[in-house]
């Protein structure tokens, strides 16, 4: 075959840093560029399939995007997970095509991901956590997906004068200088009204901390309070090092206490590794199955009788025994949530199949975190675990949680569409808890909501709160959706809730979590 004249593979390159060449059936015939960061020499590709390095729950739509391509259009970016079979893969943007004149060559472009960005369709965030999120999926593709790329980096963290309005020309201006100097053009973000954060190149090919701050002042005129972490420091060379700073850079977005330029200037590597040393032992109690599920009945106003019971997680370590939430929100801010939905979820079928052999099973709600919703592999090993147990779709439900915000509704809302027409429920956990309940409600078709807490608390005595609750009553029963009141505790409460028409109820004046399923039921009845 004839070798690629030098200024297509530059073309090529100027874009990305893999190009890889494939037949119809995706045999690859040729790769160049930095293919050892998938894993393999060039000589190894040639004895692949390139729907071999492609994550196994990407592989169909790899085939479907592919097999659009005619030899007038392109594709990408698109974002995949690649590397050999049983090895950790990185996550690329790629961009494929055919020539004009060949149908029987593809042609496949990878780019790492931070050089794009968070790959949302391009669009620029809207607010403050939607750029923190950015921000930080691309330092976290930076030092996990690119090893070797933080040898040349520092992170910057800065803090512009405190009331400063945020339309200020000057922070617009500081805006657009630190993308700049960020690497790539792209790895900078405003975390909050007044918190910046830059990745930017050590010398020879940055601009050092101090230069940098210097120029922004100078051209800002505003004077910046700011820290810089070494990206390069050996404690960020592991997976949960790395975790471990993003939740710092989180919590310095949510400028929570402790988290503030100077906290972090004289204490970093100390939170760092105490934040390290947290996330291995939430990996250490999933490995070894150091939790147990309890259960909560949720019962018929109306008949009295139990309808399901929500499963529940709860450690077996004492220090968290009043920490249950916590916990589970830790385990969203450094990446860890989506293995304890997959466990709870597994738990929760040992336990159905369990009952199942000597009665009736349980009906059990098994939480989802909107943090797992977003990620697209996740929905998709979703789908096929339920697909694997639809004999247990009559004693499956989900229920979504709000406590992360869903990113990609679009995207969930088809896969709830799937999902229900399996025969499963779904119901959307504390709702009106957030502002994003009445989004979801209006995106996602569910069987139901849990109406959060605070307005049962509340409605005997407060007359706006009981005509809030009201309200949510009247819309969901519009929507012909059941309704389900959360920390019912006296009989006063549960009777204004059957008068308002709400479905079901669940709380202390039926029974606490329990962790045997007979239990719960004695307590309902």
């Amino acid at each position: 075959m004839a070798k690629i004249p030098d200024r297509f593979l530059g073309f090529s390159f100027s874009v990305g840093d893999i190009l890889i060449e494939t037949d119809t059936d995706f045999n690859i015939l040729n790769a160049d560029g930095a293919v050892s960061e998938i894993g393999l020499t060039p000589t190894d590709l040639k004895n692949h399939s390139f729907l071999d390095l492609v994550s196994e729950d990407e592989r169909d739509l790899f085939n479907q995007l592919s097999s659009s391509i005619k030899t007038s259009n392109r594709i990408g970016p698109v974002n995949f997970w690649l590397g050999p079979q049983g090895k950790h893969k990185k996550k690329y943007a790629a961009f494929i095509g055919k020539l004009p004149h060949d149908r029987k060559r593809l042609f496949i472009v990878l780019m790492a991901t931070y050089r794009l960005g968070s790959g949302r369709s391009g669009k620029k965030a809207e607010n403050f956590e939607e750029e923190t999120e950015n921000f930080l999926e691309k330092v976290e593709g930076i030092l996990t997906d690119y090893k070797g790329q933080e040898k040349n980096l520092n992170i910057t963290l800065m803090e512009a004068p405190e009331g400063i309005e945020k339309d200020d020309e000057r922070l617009v201006e500081l805006g657009e200088l630190l993308n700049k100097y960020s690497t790539g053009g792209n790895t900078a973000g405003r975390l909050n009204d007044n918190s910046y954060a830059v990745v930017h190149a050590r010398e020879p090919d940055g601009l050092e901390t101090k230069d940098l701050i210097r120029e922004l002042t100078k051209s800002t005129g505003l004077e910046l309070n700011s820290t810089t972490i070494d990206a390069d420091q050996s404690f960020l060379s592991e997976e949960d090092g790395v975790r471990a700073l993003i939740f710092s850079l989180q919590q310095f977005a949510e400028k929570t206490e402790g988290f503030d330029v100077d906290s972090l200037a004289s204490g970093f590597d100390e939170m760092v590794e105490d934040t390290a040393e947290k996330v291995q032992h939430l990996r250490t109690i999933l490995k070894n199955g150091e939790f147990l599920l309890v259960y909560q009945p949720i019962v018929s106003l109306r008949t009295r009788e139990m309808h399901h019971s929500e499963a529940l997680i709860r450690f077996n370590d004492p220090e968290l025994h009043n920490l249950q939430f916590e916990t589970i929100c830790f385990a969203e801010k450094v990446g860890l949530i989506q293995d304890f939905d997959e466990a709870t979820f597994k738990r929760a079928v040992e336990k159905i199949n369990q009952v199942k052999e000597h009665g009736e099973p349980p009906i059990l709600a098994v939480n989802m975190s909107g943090k797992s919703l977003s990620n697209n592999g996740f929905l998709e090993r979703l789908k096929k675990r339920l697909r694997d147990h639809l004999h247990l779709k009559d004693y499956i439900s989900l229920e979504i949680t709000e406590s992360a915000e869903i990113t990609n509704l679009e995207n969930l809302a088809n896969v709830i569409t799937e999902v229900r027409e399996m025969g499963y429920r779904i119901y959307l956990d504390d709702f009106g808890a957030g502002a994003a309940g009445f989004r979801y409600l209006r995106e996602l078709t569910v069987d139901g909501v849990k109406i959060d807490g605070e307005y049962v608390r509340d409605a005997l005595v407060d007359k706006k709160i009981r005509a809030f609750l009201r309200s949510i009553v009247m819309l969901c029963n519009d929507l012909e959706i059941e309704t389900i009141a959360e920390w019912v505790e006296t009989e006063e409460q549960a009777e204004l809730l059957r008068s308002l028409g709400v479905t079901y109820a669940q709380g202390y004046l039926y029974g606490r979590p329990n962790a045997g399923i007979k239990a719960a039921r004695a307590m309902a009845g």
